[in-house]
């Protein structure tokens, strides 16, 4: 009897159509049972959301080549980083440490550069190097003019200041030159050149020695030759003589005191003689003066007789 009761009280019906599945029914539950059922076997519409067909290729293909460029530029970032040495202290032999910026080897600069100090390395030489020159500059701090220049040229050497000082390793000037005058600082001056040293002006300096074994000339070709000095002028020969010549006349001038000749032997040559005569065996004459203080030469028998055109 139990099975009988459970298949009146329950009757599971197969349903049919596009949606599909079983629908239940239960006897007794009424029209609205009934329709309802009905309702639910009918087809439903359904709505697809996405992307599908060529569409969909097409963004994977797209995807694809996004992510093949990325690869190829980590590829060459990578590639670039591995070449030039890039790291965190700088690239390649440039190094950026707290004091600056050190290159352990040969740098090019294309255009200008700007530093403060550059200096080699410890026990290294700096060398500087340009193909058409070399320039430094000094700008004032304010507005940024140039006050000073250094250029190395291919054939010359310029420099462009107010002053120009060089020192030696004491800090001993050794050369000073401005608008308004020239000093040189060392013990000795040389001149090496066959034509030895010409200047435009006067020249003032305690001492002018030739080298050992090697002759002083002074010699003024197209104008005075003037040796002033306010205590006294001495020329001193050492170990030879000493020689003045010029075209017209030669002037030994004293204004307070005198000329001093002290020599054991005193020359001189092509005196004319006052009066017709000769000397004597010996080759003696007498020497006079005129009152405008010519010298020439008289026999001793006749004594100072000149001739009209002698004291002239």
């Amino acid at each position: 009897m139990e099975p009988a009761q459970e298949e009146s009280s329950q009757l599971e019906v197969m349903g049919g159509g596009q949606a599909g599945g079983y629908t239940s029914f239960t006897p007794g539950a009424g029209p609205s049972s009934a329709s309802s059922a009905i309702r639910s076997r009918q087809p439903s519409v359904v709505y697809k959301v996405g992307i599908y067909g060529w569409r969909k290729r097409c963004v994977y293909l797209l995807i694809l080549i996004l992510m093949a460029i990325v690869i190829v530029n980590i590829s060459l970032t990578i590639w670039i980083l591995r070449v030039m040495n890039f790291t965190l202290s700088g690239m390649g032999k440039l190094r950026i440490t707290s004091d600056g910026i050190k290159v352990d080897g040969e740098a090019e600069f294309l255009k200008s550069i700007y530093t403060a100090e550059i200096r080699s390395r410890r026990n290294r030489a700096l060398q500087l190097q340009s193909s058409q020159n070399i320039t430094l500059n000094a700008r004032s701090n304010g507005l940024g003019n140039v006050t000073s220049r250094f250029v190395v040229g291919n054939r010359n050497l310029v420099s462009h200041n107010e002053r120009f000082i060089v020192y030696d390793t004491r800090d001993n000037m050794l050369f000073y030159a401005d608008q308004n005058e020239v000093k040189i600082g060392t013990e000795k001056l040389t001149f090496t050149g066959r034509e030895g040293a010409v200047f435009d002006s006067a020249i003032q300096t305690p001492s002018i020695i030739a080298e050992s074994g090697q002759s002083l000339s002074i010699e003024s070709l197209t104008g005075k030759l003037n040796i002033e000095a306010p205590e006294g002028i001495q020329l001193r020969g050492g170990a030879g003589q000493i020689t003045a010549s010029c075209l017209t006349g030669l002037n030994f001038q004293s204004t307070q005191g005198k000329i001093l000749l002290d020599s054991p032997r005193i020359e001189l040559k092509n005196l004319p003689t006052g009066s017709a005569g000769t000397s004597n065996s010996q080759g003696v004459f007498e020497l006079c003066t005129c009152e405008n203080g010519r010298l020439f030469l008289a026999p001793p028998e006749s004594g100072c007789q000149a001739t009209v055109d002698l004291c002239t």
